[in-house]
């Protein structure tokens, strides 16, 4: 039986169906009459959400960090609202709106630091640690991510296609992305002539929307190939550390590993479907895989952290199968 939805789930549903209202009206029709109407209930539900979370942090549940960002974007938000609003009105929004800037700018740089001490974890990992103390872990773990993708696609372009691959199993010589990484830099000015020449009409605020898209997808796949190679697998005597990217990663304890073979020829996709059910998969198009099996079942971690799946087979891709089959079939010490 189906679990009823939460109360917050509810709210922040019916938030997002109204602010994607109040953009578009706004967008499309900036003085309709209902839009002071939209921002006002906006306000209520975020004004509502705020108080929820200051009853859980007056239970112990989150910390009382997490009520600022919430309440700076009612602040901002009121200022939208109470635009007809008296002079003094107007001061002490400003004002409040400045203190929790500077409470939440003192409080990120603190965080970050707490995190920078983490040992032994992924840049992902620390950022997310930061954000934690504002946002819940699941949006503060995909914020970390774009940032590191984004940040790895950048140092990548500037010059750090130069340097070597970290020691280990790699996995993104064999890719598909590999071949189609010298052309992904073509669908920006493709982007631009094609959306000019064929929507002509378009409206400005969509065309850029469109052209913003593009840009950032060459940037996520040019992101994603060099946090491919950037982390590539590690065997050593008492673990495994499996990655994709950022995308995937396995930890596992050596012991576990109970063979270790090339991923059979199928005959067709629904027989490699078939086979594949109950597996985590850290693959990519194009390169060789190799079928894990271990002596009990394991979670791994994807984009929102560890999964709740268990599995006790892996199908992970590697540039070079034989070395690491050998590899992993060397007896430990």
């Amino acid at each position: 039986m189906a679990k009823p939805p939460r109360p917050s789930a509810l709210l922040w549903g019916a938030f997002l169906a109204l602010g994607g209202t109040a953009l578009l009206l706004r967008l499309r029709a900036p003085g309709h009459r209902a839009l002071p109407w939209i921002m006002s209930a906006l306000m209520t539900l975020l004004a509502l959400r705020v108080l929820a979370m200051m009853r859980d942090w007056r239970r112990g549940q989150i910390p009382g960090t997490r009520m600022l960002l919430p309440a700076l974007i009612l602040v901002e938000g009121l200022g939208l609202v109470l635009v007809h609003a008296s002079h003094l009105a107007v001061q002490l929004r400003l004002g409040t709106a400045l203190a929790l800037e500077v409470l939440l700018l003192v409080l990120a740089v603190r965080a970050w630091r707490a995190a920078r001490s983490l040992p032994g974890a992924w840049p992902e990992d620390r950022i997310a640690a930061a954000f934690e103390a504002f946002v819940p872990p699941r949006p503060a773990r995909l914020m970390a991510l774009e940032l590191v993708m984004l940040g790895s696609a950048l140092r990548f372009l500037l010059g750090g296609f130069r340097n070597p691959s970290p020691p280990g199993f790699s996995l993104h010589k064999e890719t598909f992305l590999r071949a189609f990484l010298p052309v992904l830099p073509l669908l920006i000015p493709t982007d631009l002539f094609l959306l000019h020449a064929l929507f002509p009409r378009m409206a400005p605020w969509l065309r850029w929307f469109l052209h913003f898209s593009t840009v950032y997808s060459v940037l996520w796949m040019v992101g994603l190939y060099a946090t491919l190679k950037q982390r590539p697998h590690q065997v050593d005597e008492s673990s495994v550390s499996l990655h994709m990217g950022l995308l995937r990663s396995l930890q596992l304890r050596r012991d576990l590993v109970l063979s270790v073979a090339p991923l059979p020829e199928f005959d067709d996709d629904w027989a490699k479907r078939q086979y594949m059910k109950g597996m985590h998969k850290l693959l990519r198009t194009g390169a060789p895989a190799v079928e894990i099996r271990l002596a009990e079942t394991v979670t791994s971690t994807g984009l929102l952290g560890p999964g709740a799946q268990r599995c006790d087979r892996v199908a992970v891709s590697v540039d070079d199968p034989s070395a690491f089959i050998a590899a992993l079939d060397h007896p430990c010490a």
